[in-house]
């Protein structure tokens, strides 16, 4: 057996052990890169290793003496011509030399050519791959890289639960819905194509804008009956809570409910949001109506010498039509929730944020 290094055209080098047949290959080799046939240089390296071995003396007359002629005549085999000498070498050798002296007598009889020996077929070839040095990684597919439509839909539902959520939150603190539908579709979109593994599908895309135009609707839901909740606890009791809040924090600010406590208090109620606090502003009619007026109701308030009742009584609020608004409460938040879904910002953004969705999982 030798071993055979070729050098490919394309760059790439491999090599495999062969038995040489007659000087040559019994078998067709291809480069694993390019695929281009590398039997006529594996041969011509064949042929230069056989130039440089050792050359065995030419037999004498006595050692191809013909055998003794058997009893039996049967036809001979076909004798070939001898074989002439090659010429001395003048240079670097790129044949096969062949060292054959031909008897004085001539041979008795020369075997026959071989017959040529047909390339084998390409599942006979030796797997060479596991040889070849800097074999790309392309030429294999590793089977954690299929994709997945199972993993996508995984994705995609992650992706919008999670941009749901982010939805919510920040529509709940901040009051801001623009763009947000357009997060959880991208969110949505990137998951399915990164679990999918580039799966693409239009039905993967499909699903994972359904699932962004659930996550929207969800949040949006969601968002709606926090704003119920706020409002329905705020007229459970007719604003009582919300004034006895109220109160404490007046009576924080101004402790011994002084004149300057007073107009420094007013001044803040009365500024811009971009304007200075200005007291002087304040007149001391202001300040004289305040302190006689709202002060002694915001002291009353935040000590609890103002119980719920006498607030109710005072301000007129009637407890059967509270009950009432109670009970409806049910029709009143729907339509809270219609107006806030079936608005035209809500549907643009959540129509945009699927479309967006759907783009990114099909890889369009």
């Amino acid at each position: 057996m030798l071993e055979l290094k070729v050098h490919c055209d394309c760059g790439q080098k491999y090599k495999f052990d062969v038995e040489p047949v007659n000087g040559q290959m019994p078998f067709t080799v291809a480069c694993p890169i390019c695929h281009r046939d590398g039997t006529l240089k594996a041969n011509e390296m064949l042929q230069q290793m056989a130039v440089f071995k050792p050359m065995e003396p030419a037999p004498t007359a006595a050692a191809v003496a013909p055998p003794p002629f058997p009893a039996q005549r049967t036809a001979p085999p076909p004798v070939a011509p001898p074989i002439a000498p090659p010429p001395p070498l003048t240079s670097a050798p790129t044949q096969l030399r062949v060292n054959v002296s031909a008897p004085a007598g001539g041979y008795a009889a020369a075997p026959s050519t071989p017959p040529p020996i047909a390339p084998p077929s390409a599942a006979a070839l030796p797997r060479m791959t596991g040889r070849v040095k800097g074999t790309s990684a392309a030429t294999a597919t590793e089977p954690g890289k299929q994709p997945s439509f199972a993993l996508g839909l995984l994705g995609g539902f992650v992706g919008a639960l999670v941009g749901a959520s982010l939805y919510y939150v920040i529509y709940r603190t901040t009051g801001i819905r623009i763009f947000l539908a357009l997060g959880v579709g991208a969110l949505a979109g990137w998951g399915a194509n990164l679990l999918g593994k580039g799966e693409g599908s239009k039905e993967l895309g499909g699903i994972t804008a359904v699932f962004v135009i659930v996550g929207v609707l969800a949040a949006q839901y969601f968002v709606a009956l926090g704003q119920w909740n706020k409002l329905s606890h705020a007229y459970e009791d007719g604003g009582y809570s919300a004034s006895v809040t109220e109160a404490k924090g007046v009576i924080k600010v101004m402790p011994t409910g002084s004149d300057a406590e007073i107009r420094m208090y007013l001044a803040r109620q009365m500024m811009d949001e971009n304007d200075a606090i200005k007291p002087s502003a304040v007149s001391d009619d202001e300040v004289k109506e305040f302190r006689d007026k709202q002060l002694p109701q915001y002291q009353d308030l935040a000590s609890g010498k103002m119980t719920k009742d006498q607030y109710l009584a005072k301000f007129g609020l009637d407890p059967d039509k509270m009950k009432k608004f109670q009970n409806d409460e049910g029709d009143t938040f729907k339509g809270l929730f219609m107006l806030i879904t079936l608005s035209r910002v809500g549907l643009i953004s959540m129509i945009a944020g699927a479309g967006l969705a759907y783009k990114m999982s099909t890889n369009a």
